[in-house]
């Protein structure tokens, strides 16, 4: 009898166990389908939903947090990084380069508006004058929540009256205090209390960084931040501590589900001449951003290495065999060589056939291999050039590469030295002319007013179909060029944006390799004299075949596009970031900022 109820006895424990089990695995198979689905999560003031907390560090580069943290100075931002998104290389701006001052107010706007095109910090051009904070606007993205729910709750603590006075009228609690700790203090107050749910957005401004490189300085004479900055950090990352202790001391914190955000204004004043290639080099651009929930996977995000920044085209083809594979210039007028003036003429080339051939690539001339203008054609896997009824080789080195059999994007460029009185050929920024031509006299006469400025076949080019060829960045100057800036910048693409030294006299240029360009059969003429020509200088490509792709070329320097800078936190993508955790629409604002998506960890909320 004894005996019987044992075994009834266990088998109900096994049941009861398989049961338990089972309801366990379907629990976790909730809790796994919630956690991997990485949408934001609902917004609301209540428990259970999203909350943001943002706090701000003005004058912290992430150069100098990066110090700090390296060197044991900020603890408590180092024990949020097993569940933090981070980045050390961040950017105050991507929109607005060298600039001769860059402010913290700037900083701010950014910040709080998703754009950079508020005018705060920049020259008008009215006055000459910088525009102040007090000037701003653009509606911050706290305007921008209540605008489209007003029962979020809003709190803005800061130990800045300027700040305060500029987005105090945009949260539903605002307080400016003294300093840093009093700030601290009031944020804990409101986290801590026992009768009220804390606000949907806490936002906090702690000026203490900015303050201590203001009275000594943000860099010392070798470029790394000075002493007082880490110090100030070191004290911010204490209160840092704090805040999170009686955050996630709450009873229904987990519930609550926080996004807690640690930014920085900017890299703070930098009294060196800033001469940077791209926004990442410039120290008062440099910023700190984490972005911390306890479920997050660690992340530290880095600026992309520079073997990542690929020469991406859209393109127009040219094929050897076919007549109307050709783009010309609409006013044959135009881009003639005067007999008493110089000119350079510089492009981009690439092969796709990988063949030899002689076609035509680019011209203003008669007709192929004629006696008037000028020519560049292919020789064999080379490049030859046709300058008024000379023939020019490159030099023709066991060294010089085999541009229409190689596979790869070169720069050709043509001088037509009037002073000087020679030719000067250069294939990738290295001096190419054959040294039977080193001493040829440049013809007198390079006039051909009846042709017009011509990518593809024009007149008695050979039929081949071995010959299928790109030609993009094509820039025309009204002046010889000299060899050492050839050597540095023929790779460089955008120069609209670059504006070198040269730009007044690039009377011509067209990219030809932009995507907002493909299958327009109409290839702009982007130069700033482009609207004095009334459309006359614009190409018109007659075939409409096009290519895509993305080349890595040492010996070229394209120009960082937008998804270069946007692949670490900017300061305009703080608005976006936080009104999305809030599940708040933005798309009709068109903020400047990108969204990035978490990846979170496999637990089970509490």
């Amino acid at each position: 009898m004894n005996r019987r109820k044992k075994i009834q006895t266990s088998l109900f424990a096994k049941i009861m166990f398989m049961g338990m089990a089972i309801w366990a695995i379907m629990s976790c198979d909730n809790s796994l389908e919630r956690l991997t689905d990485n949408e934001y999560p609902k917004s609301g003031n209540e428990a259970q939903t999203g909350h943001v907390l943002c706090i701000v560090i003005d004058g912290a580069s992430g150069k100098a947090v990066n110090e700090a943290y390296t060197t044991q100075k900020a603890p408590h931002i180092r024990l949020m990084r097993d569940n933090a998104v981070i980045t050390f290389e961040g950017l105050a701006d991507s929109r607005h380069k060298a600039l001769p001052v860059f402010t913290n107010e700037r900083g701010w706007a950014n910040m709080m508006t998703g754009v950079t095109t508020h005018g705060i910090g920049l020259d008008e051009e009215s006055t000459g004058e910088v525009k102040s904070i007090e000037e701003l606007e653009t509606p911050s993205f706290l305007s921008r929540i209540k605008l489209l729910d007003n029962e979020k709750k809003i709190s803005l603590y800061t130990a800045d009256s300027r700040f305060y006075q500029a987005f105090y009228n945009d949260a539903d609690i605002a307080r400016t205090l003294d300093s840093d700790q009093q700030v601290k203090s009031a944020i804990i107050s409101e986290i801590s209390s026992d009768t009220d749910l804390p606000s949907d957005v806490i936002l906090v401004e702690f000026n203490g960084v900015q303050k201590a490189g203001a009275a000594d300085a943000f860099y010392d004479g070798s470029g790394n931040p000075t002493m007082a900055v880490i110090e100030a950090i070191q004290k911010v990352d204490t209160y840092i501590g704090e805040i999170r202790t009686a955050l996630e001391s709450r009873e229904n914190y987990r519930k609550e589900n926080w996004l807690i955000i640690v930014t920085s204004t900017y890299g703070g004043t930098y009294s060196e001449t800033v001469q940077s290639d791209s926004y990442y080099d410039d120290p008062r651009l440099n910023t700190f951003t984490l972005m911390y929930n306890s479920r997050f996977v660690s992340k530290v995000v880095g600026k992309p290495s520079a073997s990542e920044l690929n020469y991406k085209y859209f393109t127009p083809l040219y094929a050897g065999n076919n007549q109307k594979s050709v783009a010309t210039v609409a006013d044959p007028k135009l881009f003639e060589m005067d007999n008493n003036k110089s000119y350079t003429v510089q492009f981009m080339y690439y092969s796709t056939t990988k063949k030899n051939n002689w076609v035509n690539i680019l011209s203003k001339s008669d007709k192929h291999k004629g006696s008037k203008g000028w020519n560049v054609h292919g020789d064999g896997g080379r490049i030859k050039f046709r300058v008024g009824n000379r023939d020019v080789w490159t030099s023709q080195q066991s060294s010089d590469p085999y541009v229409s059999t190689d596979g790869k994007w070169h720069t050709v460029t043509l001088v037509f030295d009037r002073e000087a009185v020679r030719f000067r050929a250069y294939i990738d920024g290295n001096y190419s002319t054959h040294r039977d031509q080193q001493n040829m006299t440049l013809p007198t006469n390079l006039t051909c007013p009846d042709y017009p400025l011509t990518i593809g076949k024009i007149e008695n080019s050979p039929n081949e179909s071995n010959a299928g060829f790109c030609v993009t960045n094509l820039q025309f100057y009204d002046v010889a060029l000299p060899e050492e800036f050839i050597k540095k910048n023929h790779g460089v693409t955008k120069l609209e944006e670059v504006k070198n030294e040269y730009w007044d006299r690039l009377i011509g240029y067209w990219p030809c390799d932009r995507e907002e360009d493909l299958e327009n059969p109409v290839l702009k003429d982007v130069s700033q004299y482009a609207d004095s020509y009334a459309g006359k200088s614009n190409i018109t490509f007659a075939d409409q075949t096009w290519t895509t792709g993305n080349s890595a070329e040492e010996h070229l320097a394209p120009a960082p596009d937008d998804s270069y800078y946007q692949a670490v936190f900017n300061n305009v993508d703080i608005p976006l970031q936080a009104m999305q955790w809030l599940g708040l629409s933005v798309s009709e604002w068109k903020f400047e900022g990108v969204g990035k998506t978490f990846e979170y960890t496999f637990m089970e909320e509490n």
